[in-house]
């Protein structure tokens, strides 16, 4: 276990420029904390600095421009107590580089991109680095790219995350919580059993989604019939995963999510494709090893059968993924 300073001021490194990560870095800012956020786009950094930082329109914070520290990764030389990854999944091996020039012995990485298991993917290609798993609720989007102006909507941010490797001093975790806090968001440093049942939870309300979609290569107005009853087998075979996981989820989680998405599937917005379905369509890669691949890999770790997520799996073997990331 490594050891900081309790009153030390931690130096947080924010990796994606997008709603997210903008979104966090302003907070942070509000609470001056050190924070430098990392761009790969010029035009966004000379945005920034001609118009002395960023605006976020915020349902917690109010509408504000934050004068934040934004560079490129080659700007960028100093060490970082703490990265968060605020990058999509099939980003997130590309940020190699910058992790290993902002990185000291002790620096503590987080990812927030959604999905499940990245913590675990993280701790294999980084494992010397600290890996704190966490996840983000906070409804961010672009409003103004142009004038890097961003929106959050959620009336309320939350924040948790969990030690799950317990290598980390108990004395930074509270330091981190308590940063996080005084930013304006919900924080919650959770047991590993606390946030794995969070965190697994959101898999199901994502996964059999998305496998259902590619599957069909249907939106979510098209969930009848066979469409809707293969949606809801994949969401029991998330159940049994569970159990042979030890993680605890009622059947009320279930079937209120159930009765969320009927309500969902009329409402016009549901016409559009999954966010996995589009990448394939336009031939890139997508957040399908940890919305989908993932379950195959735990189930044959866990040594159970799912058999629909196996036969999609068996479908889409050959689709361009980063799925080496998970081994």
């Amino acid at each position: 276990m490594f050891f900081f300073s309790k009153k030390k001021k931690l130096k947080y490194l924010i990796i994606g420029a997008g709603s997210t990560g903008a979104t966090f870095a302003c907070f942070l800012n509000s609470a001056k904390k050190d924070v430098t956020l990392i761009s790969k786009y010029q035009d966004i950094i000379e945005y920034a600095r001609k118009r002395k930082g960023v605006k976020l329109i915020s349902t917690v914070k109010g509408e504000k421009t934050y004068n934040i520290k934004i560079r490129t990764e080659k700007e960028y030389n100093e060490k970082a107590d703490v990265i968060i990854l605020c990058v999509r999944t099939p980003d997130i091996l590309s940020t190699q580089a910058i992790i290993n020039k902002a990185s000291h012995k002790n620096t503590i990485i987080t990812s927030i991109a959604n999905g499940f298991g990245i913590g675990y993917a993280l701790h294999k290609k980084f494992p010397k680095n600290l890996i704190l798993d966490s996840n983000f609720v906070g409804k961010c989007r672009w409003y103004d790219r142009n004038n890097v102006e961003y929106l959050q909507q959620r009336e309320y941010c939350e924040f948790n995350f969990s030690d799950k490797y317990n290598q980390i001093d108990k004395n930074i975790l509270e330091q981190i919580k308590e940063d996080f806090t005084q930013a304006g968001m919900n924080t919650t440093l959770m047991s590993e059993k606390q946030f794995s049942k969070i965190a697994f939870e959101r898999l199901i309300t994502r996964s059999p989604f998305e496998a259902t979609c590619i599957y069909y290569n249907i939106c979510a107005h098209d969930f009848r019939d066979e469409k809707e009853e293969t949606f809801k087998k994949l969401c029991e075979e998330l159940l049994i995963l569970a159990k042979a996981m030890n993680i605890e989820i009622s059947e009320d989680f279930l079937n209120e999510y159930y009765s969320n998405f009927e309500k969902y599937k009329e409402r016009d917005d549901a016409n559009v494709y999954s966010s996995i379905l589009n990448d394939i369509k336009i031939g890139q890669n997508s957040e399908i090893d940890f919305l989908f691949f993932i379950v195959e890999e735990l189930a044959k770790e866990y040594n159970i059968k799912l058999p629909l997520y196996f036969k999609i799996a068996e479908k889409f073997k050959s689709y361009k993924t980063i799925n080496n990331f998970l081994r």
